[in-house]
């Protein structure tokens, strides 16, 4: 349990500072409806529990649902950050738009792949928008097995859906394109099957300016104005999965360049989905907040660590002679 300001305990209206841990930092799905409890005594809660468990149970799934969005996000912005195919020149904001200025380069050239070039940038909110600028189909391939390992243990329907953002709150173009403005972007639709309730994951929102990763799906679609374009389609994903969809079509296979970018992709994400399979236990989203964010950032630091090293350890296994 946690302190906050006094008010009353939810079993004898004692004044107190005492939270439920298990059910608060909940995320609100309608307003108000996630309103932490408070007793004065583990006695109190004890014998309040018949009472309580029902709305504490539905916390914690939807606690355990915003954790998991948290991570997701969190996960692809890392791998973006270590292993970024952008060769940017310039971030620029400018009448609320986000520009990333690029060179653009020809199918014979390989791309530029390394870390996130840092110093263009202190603005964390662009940084982000530039990480994941039209990744989210990629976002749902390499998130798909890390998605079920995190959410197995809840009852879920797990669902994709393309949809068209009519209202971003602040847009990022690519100069010189392509830019796909207002095309297709790719959420998860989450249906809890216990409750009534439906969310949005949308993993790669903060390139249109969207700070909250988990919304409910009516405030979503009202807040940013969408449109279904697709789906939904149940989430079956693995971590290659738009790869190997790419892999058949000739305009993205024809030099030798895309090749190569495919195959170091494909090995990469494969390291991604081994460190997943390894290190993500079925305790990784429970615990407090401090135990969940020690979690987090030791996470978040193996995973930077690995994916490095599994570049590194690639050494010339792409340096091969294949003819054009």
């Amino acid at each position: 349990m946690a302190t906050k300001p006094s008010v009353e305990c939810a079993k004898c209206g004692t004044g107190t500072k005492t939270i439920c841990l298990g059910c608060s930092h909940a995320p609100e799905y309608q307003s108000g409806d996630s309103q932490v409890v408070l007793y004065c005594s583990r006695r109190c809660q004890i014998m309040d529990w018949p009472n309580h468990k029902d709305h504490c149970k539905n916390m914690q799934q939807r606690k355990i649902l915003l954790r998991a969005a948290q991570v997701l996000k969190a996960a692809m912005l890392a791998y973006r950050e270590i292993v970024y195919d952008v060769d940017l020149t310039q971030i620029d904001y400018r009448d609320g738009v986000l520009y990333l200025h690029q060179n653009q380069r020809s199918a014979s050239s390989q791309s530029k792949r390394g870390p996130f070039p840092n110093h263009m940038t202190d603005n964390i909110e662009h940084k982000e928008a530039a990480l994941v600028k039209s990744q989210s189909t990629a976002a749902m391939a390499l998130l798909g097995p890390f998605t079920r390992k995190l959410l197995r243990g809840v009852a879920l329907k797990i669902e994709t859906m393309v949809v068209n953002i009519g209202r971003p709150r602040v847009p990022t173009r690519l100069v010189p394109g392509p830019d796909l403005h207002g095309g297709p972007h790719t959420v998860l639709k989450i249906g809890r099957i216990e409750s009534d309730e439906t969310w949005i994951i949308d993993t790669t929102g903060c390139q249109y300016g969207f700070r909250d990763v988990l919304v409910p799906f009516d405030k979503y679609f009202l807040d940013n104005k969408c449109q279904i374009l697709n789906g939904p389609r149940i989430y079956d994903a693995w971590e290659t999965k738009d790869l190997d969809y790419l892999s058949t079509l000739h305009v993205f296979n024809k030099t030798k360049a895309q090749r190569q970018d495919m195959r170091l992709e494909r090995l990469t994400r494969h390291h991604f989905a081994v460190f997943i399979y390894l290190r993500v236990l079925d305790d990784f989203l429970v615990g407090s907040n401090a135990d969940y964010e020690r979690k987090i950032d030791h996470f978040l630091n193996g995973l930077k660590t690995h994916i490095i090293d599994s570049i590194r350890n690639a050494g010339d296994e792409f340096g091969d002679s294949e003819d054009d």
